[in-house]
């Protein structure tokens, strides 16, 4: 479960933020008056409507038999009752070291507790005993804070406390009539408290209200699934879905691209879209149709998202701060193939239905339920807005997967990796993109790019007399694909020198499955040293102009066209960054000339 919510555990405050689209997404009211939505909330009575469409037509006991069901109960029958401590010098460890987990891995996990207990005993009926849910929302709802520590700046609602409101609402959802009085009036006072006031009071000045990130899509996600299912007064319902789809609108057109794309990654992607998809169909059950937030064009281009920048089953260019080994939620995969037709979501769905949010496994277990593994089908695609492109060959029966990126510096979650790239070949991710830092004040303050993970110099990119890529929106590179799949990015704005006039990177996959890339680089004067790197998490030897790349079942070799390579074990960075792995970048260099052509070939051997 650690892994599930280090991905989750977030905090972009201090990052620049993406440029607003230009074009709204269809059916989502650019404003929606309060009276306009009592309008929509009165065609379809509170009393008949589906509070969760497919729930009131789940039946547990059939459900039991299904995978996710089986892994819910296993697990909630090994847990030991015992609640974590969560302290106030666990609170406070954040503040005095920066360090988020002394404080964050006890507040998870009593979540975590909670949404398997609620789920068994709905799942298994009368027999389920309620003793442990009842400690356990007494003791959330005892907590200080439901904000985290490290976003004690953001005011009374961030990520988390909207998220443990709306598990609290699915807990008064699900068992409620099995709770005793006390229990449920503290659930819907604590609610009300911390988090329906607050929005209803000053909702449109969080910081999150701008929509230009997945804060947009958890926080007033969630806060829209706990106004329809515990909120009783029509007026305040109103009130607060009214903003609530407005803010849902700035989501949809200032977090993703045109192109569908979250500059996010894939992790955050999934993250920002789970409570936004829920809370949609919630409302267009309740407003029978009225409101349909996921009608809209740009939400079939934002389901293609995944399957543009997949590299394979479950694995994915792990651009931003993403990590390669990722899946879509199943209920989200389920749901926008549905509405949307992408029906290729379903290949990369979670085989671990049970593990997320209680709201998010329990429309696993409806919306999702079990279904039979599929394969992806990769293709080239490309990303215009983002300016990502992924191209595909083959060599023997392997499948050769290059991904690269454009983009600029000053993205969400953001890494200087402008024209940086993976490339996989089989199952083996031979170049990678290192994926995220250590999340503590560090990375998310003044120090970010000090540390190798959000650096130009932890990713396959130049570096150019000594300096790295520079950090802004200035900093940029555009994507150019031909017709014959040569991929260019011209990237010399990334690196605000000077003496730089052009800087192109073109990719080729040859139809023996070879890759070719090419720099090419243009200077004023007599131009400057250049470095070629490489970053890879697998072992590696080098050989003069020669580098290797080991894999379980074959290698890659790297071959420059003149130089020697160097490889560097980034061991220090590694363990300050809590990596189990070993990065190693490999460079070679170029000497100083008014125009150096730098080319590279990468070529698969199988081993034996």
């Amino acid at each position: 479960m650690d892994r599930i919510y280090t991905v989750l555990r977030v905090a972009i405050i201090g990052l620049t933020l993406a440029a607003p689209s230009s074009s709204a997404a269809e059916n989502i009211p650019a404003t929606q008056p309060v009276e306009r939505m009592r309008g929509f909330l009165d065609r379809a009575s509170a009393d008949t409507a589906e509070v969760l469409p497919g729930l009131p037509k789940a039946c547990p006991l059939d459900l039991r038999g299904t995978s996710i069901a089986r892994a819910i109960l296993e697990e909630a029958k090994s847990d030991s009752g015992e609640i974590p401590v969560a302290t106030y010098t666990q609170y406070r460890a954040f503040r005095k070291s920066g360090n988020r987990r002394p404080y964050e891995k006890p507040y998870f996990e009593k979540r975590t507790l909670l949404g398997r207990a609620v789920l068994a005993a709905w799942l298994q009926g009368k027999t389920a005993s309620v003793d442990s849910i009842n400690d356990l929302i007494w003791n959330i709802c005892e907590e200080t804070n439901w904000v985290i520590p490290a976003h004690e700046n953001v005011g009374e609602i961030d990520l988390f406390a909207a998220e443990t409101a709306a598990t609290l609402a699915y807990t008064e959802l699900l068992v409620g009539p099995s709770l005793p009085e006390e229990i449920r009036g503290r659930l819907r006072e604590e609610v009300r408290r911390r988090v329906i006031e607050p929005y209803l009071d000053h909702g449109s000045k969080f910081w999150w209200n701008n929509g230009a990130n997945n804060w947009t899509g958890v926080c007033a996600g969630s806060i829209g699934q706990v106004l329809l299912i515990l909120e009783p007064d029509p007026e305040r319902q109103a009130r607060g879905l009214a903003l609530v789809v407005d803010q849902l609108n700035r989501f949809v057109n200032r977090a993703f691209q045109e192109d569908g794309a979250s500059t996010e990654g894939i992790g955050y992607w999934n993250y920002g879209l789970a409570h936004f998809v829920i809370f949609a169909e919630m409302l267009r059950a309740r407003t029978g149709g009225a409101i349909d937030l996921l009608a809209g064009e740009k939400i079939g281009k934002i389901a293609a998202y995944p399957a543009a920048i997949a590299i394979g089953r479950h694995a994915f260019a792990s651009f931003s701060d993403s990590r390669e080994e990722a899946s879509v939620a199943p209920f989200i995969a389920a749901k926008l193939a549905e509405r949307t037709g992408r029906v290729e979501l379903l290949a990369q769905a979670s085989e671990k239905g049970h593990e997320g949010r209680l709201g998010w496994v329990l429309c696993n277990l409806i919306w999702q339920g079990d279904r039979p593994k599929q394969e992806p089908v990769l293709r080239d695609a490309i990303l215009p807005e983002a300016g990502v492109v992924r191209l595909v060959g083959a060599v023997g029966d392997k499948p050769v997967v290059l991904v690269a990126k454009a983009g600029n510096n000053a993205e969400q979650h953001n890494h200087n990796d402008v024209g940086s790239f993976v490339l996989r070949i089989g199952e083996t991710t031979f170049l990678c993109d290192p994926g995220a830092g250590l999340y503590n004040a560090a990375y998310f303050g003044r120090e970010r790019y000090e540390n190798v993970f959000a650096a130009s110099y932890g990713h396959s990119v130049p570096r150019i007399g000594g300096m790295q890529q520079k950090p802004g929106g200035q900093y940029r590179g555009t994507l150019d694909v031909s017709s014959d799949g040569t991929a260019r990015i011209d990237m010399h704005e990334a690196y605000g020198i000077a003496a730089l006039k052009s800087l192109q990177r073109t990719f080729k996959i040859e139809k023996d499955g070879r890759v070719t890339m090419t720099d090419e680089f243009r200077f004023d004067g007599d131009g400057l040293e250049v470095e070629q790197a490489f970053v890879t998490w697998h072992q590696v030897r080098v050989n003069g102009p020669a580098a290797y790349v080991v894999g379980d079942q074959g290698e890659l070799e790297i071959r420059a066209d003149s130089g020697v390579f160097k490889a560097e074990r980034l061991e220090e960075a590694c363990k300050a960054n809590k990596k189990t792995g070993l990065l190693t970048r490999l460079s070679v260099s170029y000497p100083q000339a008014s125009t150096v052509e730098a080319r590279v070939t990468f070529v698969y051997k199988k081993a034996g």
